[in-house]
């Protein structure tokens, strides 16, 4: 956070500087001003300077403090509040990596969570276990509690009394009660490159796959960025021979923008645009300064670097024109996706092998984290591996 902040605080310094290095410029060229001008213009400098110097490192100072006085005051085992952690997803997401490598306490940390509470990877902790066990990672800017977004979508479906009713209806829990696997999620710093996240999840999964060696499926569903971080962890974690691979048989990936999301592109145009300008120059610095996860986006996943492939890629996809608008249904779909990833990113079209895709209509890119008409697919699919 103090990292974020004083960097923030230059960005304006800079924009200011830039505005009133233009009005000087301007008063230099009046005849008779030039040398009052100049002296204006030094202690203008001079003062302001010291001000956004005195900002900068006094607010710095003051949330150092502040985290410094939480680390020592609060519980270690105390839950976070949703809006709490909602808050250090997003913070993450938009800037994850300038905190990992300031150091900052609010930077996340990639783990195993289960049930509500982190997974220690040690044979003990994972014992109990089933053989089989489905590893959920979330999207951009979340965590491991976007899978359960309310939604009354599960009212009229055929699992609305599968579970009981203290506990949320969602992919995990509805998989653990119905195909007798154990539901996983990895909670990771979205705002780390993509590479980052999936060279972490990769030794991740040798450590758990290490201290759980009665598990003989890990299966992956990743959401978004997610998908992205799971194929790419699988490609490292084949390349370097890594024996949980073995037991992967199968990779899930929902809305995950493979060739890019258009948001992404449009942001780094936006920061080159800006770039062009001395005087809009130092908000394409701020514009740059979204973090690598973001960048990374978009791109999705560069296909020179795709190989080898997971033994079966399951691809869902939404697109928010709905089927029975017929054709303008069909030209909403086509245009904007699910809202955020375009239809033809998300199917990666150009993927061959054992490669299956879904399309679902009607329906929004965050509606795939929590709907049953994603969750049939996702089903079938791992019934059909639990049967072979």
């Amino acid at each position: 956070m103090k990292a974020g902040f004083q960097a923030a605080t230059a960005r304006v310094q800079d924009m200011h500087q830039a505005i009133a290095g233009k009005t000087f410029e301007t008063l230099l060229l009046v005849p008779g001003l030039a040398v009052p001008t100049r002296i204006v213009q030094g202690v203008h400098d001079a003062i302001t300077q010291g001000v956004y110097a005195a900002v900068r490192h006094g607010g710095g100072a003051a949330l150092a403090l502040t985290a410094a006085a939480e680390r020592h005051a609060s519980d270690p085992q105390r839950v976070p509040g949703a809006k709490e952690r909602a808050l250090r997803s997003a913070i993450n997401g938009a800037v994850g990596d300038t905190l990992a490598a300031a150091g900052d306490t609010l930077a996340v940390q990639m783990g195993l969570h289960a049930g509500g509470a982190p997974l220690p990877l040690s044979r003990a902790a994972l014992a109990p276990l089933r053989p089989r066990a489905v590893v959920f990672l979330h999207g951009l800017a979340c965590d491991e509690h976007s899978w359960s977004l309310p939604t009354d979508a599960w009212i009229d479906s055929p699992w609305a009394q599968a579970l009981p009713a203290a506990r949320a209806i969602q992919y995990g829990a509805l998989l653990e009660h119905e195909l007798d696997v154990s539901a996983i999620h990895v909670r990771y710093n979205s705002g780390l490159s993509i590479d980052t996240n999936a060279a972490q999840l990769a030794a991740l999964l040798q450590r758990a796959a290490h201290a759980a060696p009665h598990v003989r499926e890990w299966l992956l569903i990743g959401h978004s960025m997610g998908g992205l971080v799971a194929r790419r962890a699988h490609e490292m974690a084949a390349s370097q021979g890594l024996a949980w691979v073995a037991r992967a048989p199968m990779i899930i990936c929902l809305g995950s923008p493979h060739h890019g999301a258009p948001l992404a592109q449009l942001g780094h145009l936006a920061a080159g645009a800006l770039n062009l300008s001395k005087l809009t120059r130092p908000l394409g610095r701020m514009a740059d300064a979204r973090s690598q996860g973001i960048k990374d986006l978009r791109h999705g996943l560069q296909r020179a670097r795709r190989a080898p492939k997971p033994p079966a890629l399951r691809l869902v996809f939404a697109s928010l024109g709905d089927a029975s608008d017929s054709a303008w249904g069909s030209l909403i779909g086509k245009t904007f996706g699910d809202g955020l990833v375009p239809t033809a990113s998300a199917a990666d079209a150009g993927d061959t092998g054992d490669v299956e895709r879904v399309q679902i209509a009607g329906l929004g890119h965050m509606g795939l984290l929590n709907h049953p008409r994603v969750y049939a697919v996702i089903r079938r699919w791992l019934g059909a591996v639990q049967s072979t």
